[in-house]
């Protein structure tokens, strides 16, 4: 474990871990509600949830109407939680499922993908974005850096990377594609 966080560049101490899975499991919640939920100075929350949003853990949203910050966790701060084995599998299979929009995967394949991206993080992986994290582990598997064991799950994400970029692209263009993306191995 201890490799991993060192990989991951992020310490966290217990009252962090709390913070991260007061957030985790109320979400979307404001600093407030973390502060009160667990007993701490709110200038401490929010002063927590700055670094962790400069460190990509958690991102916010303006509540409409009173534009209170609504905070979430992003994927890496779910796999943080995961490196310090502090969060369930069934409920990081269903944020990290949510958060890469990969709806008609099984928890057992997110938990495999989630653990291939522990396995193979280095400093600066983009693993907020399913595209750009897709196109990372794309190269990686190229280049022979990563298990042809995991072909198919691997296949399967790279497709779905694929038709989001290409859903950026147009619709058009996906309609005018789509039949090769369904049909085309990608490794």
């Amino acid at each position: 474990m201890s490799g991993l966080l060192e990989r991951f560049d992020v310490r966290l101490d217990e009252r962090e871990l709390r913070i991260l899975l007061g957030i985790i499991g109320s979400e979307p919640t404001t600093a407030y509600k973390v502060a009160v939920d667990n007993r701490m100075h709110f200038s401490y929350v929010y002063k927590k949830l700055w670094s962790f949003e400069q460190e990509g853990l958690v991102a916010y949203f303006c509540e409409p109407g009173s534009g209170r910050k609504l905070y979430y966790v992003l994927p890496k701060g779910v796999l943080i939680l995961m490196a310090y084995e502090a969060l369930g599998p069934k409920m990081a299979a269903d944020k990290l499922r949510d958060r890469w929009n990969l709806k008609d995967f099984s928890d057992d394949e997110i938990l495999e993908l989630a653990h291939i991206f522990l396995n193979n993080y280095r400093p600066g992986t983009p693993v907020n974005d399913s595209v750009m994290s897709a196109y990372v582990l794309y190269t990686r598997y190229l280049a022979g850096e990563l298990n042809a064991r995991n072909r198919a799950l691997l296949n399967k994400f790279f497709r779905r990377a694929f038709e989001a970029l290409i859903g950026l692209i147009g619709e058009g263009c996906l309609q005018k594609c789509g039949q090769d993306i369904a049909s085309r191995d990608y490794i």
